[in-house]
């Protein structure tokens, strides 16, 4: 196996000559097969002998005590290799709820957000194997991709390196056993409330009845589109000078008119070009936002769409306008705060310069000592979800550290707070951008402060240090309801 990954390791350049690589390890078979065999490959005295490792775990804190153990468990492995490794913790159920995702994505984002704050630049090695490649394509083939998703994950996207690709899970499983590696079993890898496990477990045994290669031609029909898709790429090579009247690094500008005169395959690939390049990398379109764009073109109004990853395109005369808006301008009274009000705790309060009516609360002893039993339980944060309804104008949070006192006001320009999962600060202009909030209404959303930080923007953002956790024991309910 490792003169495989060799080959392929070099084939596509994956490996720098010098530096540092960080390595994503959840201590299942896949991830420890991939260290294993990075640890005979970087190093004084070996292939790479620039290039140092540095590990990374992330506890989902899915599975109570068991994901505890779990990360205990890496931790003693990469100290007995020698390899620096940094853990992590999340809380991804409380994630998925501040952020109205599914549990499947926010455990997702929670995981690349902390791989890339670990690895700060530096690249980072998955261990996404062939049979992961398999679901990948269903997976996009399920959510109507396509071209572009049904070539799969890629050996190199951005930052992200998957050495493993050409490797199957069945082969990590038996290198283990041959080097005496013992992984650690994570039972989530079978819940059925993930998508991707579904099709594991489900739809490809299913496919093998049918056709017992089923995963070979799906693989090869991968690298047909692939060719296919290079094709294309080329096309949109040969069209951009004429289409592109001017590119900077936050805003790309297009004629409209030799736009509209490319055939609607290579208008769309053109566009996925464009918005790859504003998002440093990968394109956010998917199917819906490029007929939304093209409705937008029919119109031949001058309006905007906004779209993920704080774009926007507008037509404007002749030119159809990408930008990406951490470069653009809020209408200046988004920038006008009113004074700010003293809440305190218990109480209530109207927000100055908006029609909210803000309140704190303490969690009455019955509910926080249902929180506290839950936490005994294994599935801890499914119990406490189930009896606190999900509410954007309601958050709970860790009032320990509160005092009496709060403030709540509207945004001033640089306030910040540290999102839920996130182990820096964001703009709070940016929560906005990035949960869609219309320009009209950010100047007058009520934003919660404690002497030291912002603790929630009201119905966006919960900041990660007074979210619940095990040690919590006094719980405040922060709310706010329009006045009538």
């Amino acid at each position: 196996m490792l003169e495989r990954v060799i080959t392929y390791i070099e084939r596509h350049q994956l490996l720098p000559a010098q530096g540092g690589i960080v390595v994503a390890v959840s201590g299942g078979a896949d991830s420890l097969c991939l260290l294993h065999l990075l640890l005979q490959l970087c190093g004084p005295g070996k292939r790479y002998p620039a290039v140092e490792l540095h590990a990374a775990h992330l506890n989902h804190m899915l599975r109570g005590a068991e994901s505890t153990h779990d990360a205990q468990t890496v931790a003693s492995m990469m100290a007995a290799y020698a390899v620096p490794c940094t853990l992590g913790e999340i809380d991804v159920i409380a994630l998925a709820r501040a952020e109205k995702r599914s549990l499947e994505d926010a455990a997702r984002v929670a995981r690349y957000r902390f791989l890339r704050e670990v690895a700060q630049g530096r690249s980072i090695a998955v261990a996404h194997h062939a049979d992961d490649q398999v679901e990948t394509l269903l997976l996009h083939w399920l959510r109507g991709s396509g071209l572009s998703g049904l070539v799969g994950m890629p050996p190199r996207q951005q930052d992200i390196i998957r050495p493993l690709l050409e490797i199957t899970h069945a082969e990590t499983v038996v290198y283990c056993q041959e080097h005496k590696l013992t992984p650690v079993e994570d039972y989530s890898n079978s819940d059925p409330r993930f998508l991707r496990n579904r099709i594991r477990h489900e739809v490809v045994p299913l496919l093998q009845e049918l056709n017992p290669g089923i995963q070979r031609t799906l693989l090869r029909n991968a690298e047909v589109v692939r060719v296919d898709l290079a094709w294309l790429e080329t096309q949109v090579d040969t069209s951009w000078a004429s289409i592109v009247v001017s590119e900077q690094e936050h805003a790309i500008q297009l004629d409209l008119a030799a736009l509209l005169a490319l055939p609607l395959s290579l208008q769309r690939h053109l566009l996925r070009r464009v918005t790859a390049h504003l998002c440093k990398g990968q394109s956010p379109l998917e199917p819906r936002h490029l007929l939304l764009i093209e409705q937008l073109l029919t119109h031949r109004q001058d309006s905007e769409l906004h779209l993920p990853q704080r774009l926007c395109v507008r037509t404007h005369n002749n030119t159809l306008i990408f930008e990406h808006q951490s470069n653009t301008q809020e209408p200046a009274a988004s920038e006008q705060a009113h004074d700010a009000a003293i809440l305190t705790l218990p109480g209530e309060i109207q927000v100055p310069g908006t029609s909210w009516q803000a309140k704190a609360e303490i969690v009455p002893e019955p509910m926080a000592t249902q929180f506290r039993q839950a936490l005994h339980q294994e599935n801890w944060a499914e119990i406490w979800s189930s009896f606190v309804p999900v509410d954007p104008y309601s958050a709970y949070i860790d009032g320990e550290s509160l005092g009496t006192q709060l403030l709540v006001r509207t945004r001033r320009p640089g306030d910040r707070i540290q999102p839920l999962g996130m182990l820096a600060k964001k703009k709070v202009q940016d929560i906005f951008t990035d949960n869609h909030v219309p320009r009209t209404t950010r100047a007058t959303i009520p934003l919660f402060f404690s002497d030291a930080h912002c603790l929630w923007v009201a119905g966006s953002c919960l900041d990660h240090r007074v979210r619940l956790t095990k040690h919590t024991q006094q719980i405040v309910r922060l709310s706010i309801q329009p006045i009538c």
